[in-house]
């Protein structure tokens, strides 16, 4: 379907990883114990079978929760996803489109470390990252000067590919668009739609593998806020695919949650609700937020490693450290509370 929407994308590739906010940058401390951390896992490992991994991060009410057990070793069943391609994506609903990027320079922390801040909403741009859960058709309101009950009105009714399950969730692509005229919101939310679909289609990603893909990338999206830390996100999160079991990410339990968290509660990691990565296993039913695509780069293509877990150290910069062993978490986690000792909540 043809709408009067000039889709601009920004210039992403795995090669400029371009921006992530430095003011939301998220922890994920992901459990387990042990040398023997499955090995590492190859970018095609993204479905898979094997014991379950228990672990608990620092919380708003119980920062001191760390689980002690061993990470499975992978016995991994293997679907094909074609490389991804690193050039910038041309998408446009009319003509071809102009180029601008929304990026803030890189900012160097107190420790030197250069953050990378992520793409920020602005006139026709919406930043990456939200969610249906909590405040995108508020963001796509606001980007275009439109109401956010139409533009809720227009998410409602858009059309999805079937891949997509009927849930629009992680179907609206982020970025720039240049409207045309008049443009209303139902024509707003299908171009997102429609960049969402070329942005896999360029990559060759087999279409039955669309929904794995972008539920993949949601969770690498909220998982980080910097998008140099993304590869490395994206290489544990495979690993941990390819061991099977749980994830045990907070961002995943966070989604049905209206407000916008860092840290899950005791209480909830213990509930049955659908999204709870620490009871249930593999990737969440649904994607959890509108990833960019730099994280379905990410999770296509990650970088070598072995890594198990990985703690956001600085929640300022979004400086995130990596381990293979338990120990070596535990070591990091002690930097991260230092840093909150330092760095109080108000």
């Amino acid at each position: 379907m043809m709408v009067p929407v000039r889709s601009r994308p920004q210039p992403f590739t795995l090669a400029v990883v371009a921006a992530v906010a430095i003011t939301a940058a998220l922890l994920v401390v992901l459990g387990g114990e042990g040398d023997e951390a499955g090995g590492e896992a190859t970018a095609d490992e993204i479905t898979a079978v094997a014991p379950s991994v228990t672990a608990a991060s620092p919380s708003e009410s119980e920062s001191d929760s760390v689980a002690t057990t061993e990470p499975p070793s992978a016995t991994a069943t293997t679907t094909t996803v074609a490389p991804t391609t690193t050039s910038t994506a041309t998408t446009t609903t009319t003509v071809p489109p102009r180029t601008t990027t929304t990026t803030a320079p890189p900012t160097t922390s107190s420790t030197g470390y250069v953050a990378i801040p992520k793409p920020e909403s602005g006139p026709n741009t919406v930043a990456p990252g939200g969610a249906l859960t909590k405040h995108l058709a508020a963001d796509i309101a606001a980007a275009f000067g439109l109401d956010v009950a139409r533009v809720q009105a227009a998410i409602a009714v858009v059309q999805l590919p079937s891949e997509a399950g009927g849930n629009p969730e992680g179907w609206l692509a982020p970025g720039t668009y240049e409207p045309a005229g008049a443009t209303s919101a139902g024509e707003i939310v299908q171009a997102m739609v429609e960049r969402r679909v070329a942005q896999l289609e360029e990559r060759n990603i087999p279409r039955e593998q669309w929904q794995r893909v972008v539920t993949a990338a949601s969770v690498i999206e909220k998982e980080t806020y910097n998008q140099n830390e993304k590869p490395k996100v994206a290489r544990v999160l495979a690993n941990r695919l390819a061991g099977g079991g749980k994830l045990q990410m907070d961002s995943i339990i966070l989604y049905p949650f209206p407000e916008d968290r860092i840290f899950t509660t005791s209480e909830e990691r213990a509930s049955d609700q659908p999204y709870n990565s620490y009871r249930h296993n593999g990737l969440p039913p649904t994607p959890i937020s509108s990833p960019d695509e730099v994280s379905i780069d990410a999770f296509l293509d990650p970088p070598p490693g072995n890594w198990w877990f990985y703690v956001t150290i600085d929640l300022h910069s979004g400086e995130t450290r990596y381990s293979v062993t338990f120990e070596e978490h535990e070591a990091n986690v002690e930097l991260l509370r230092a840093w909150q000792r330092d760095n109080p909540t108000p």
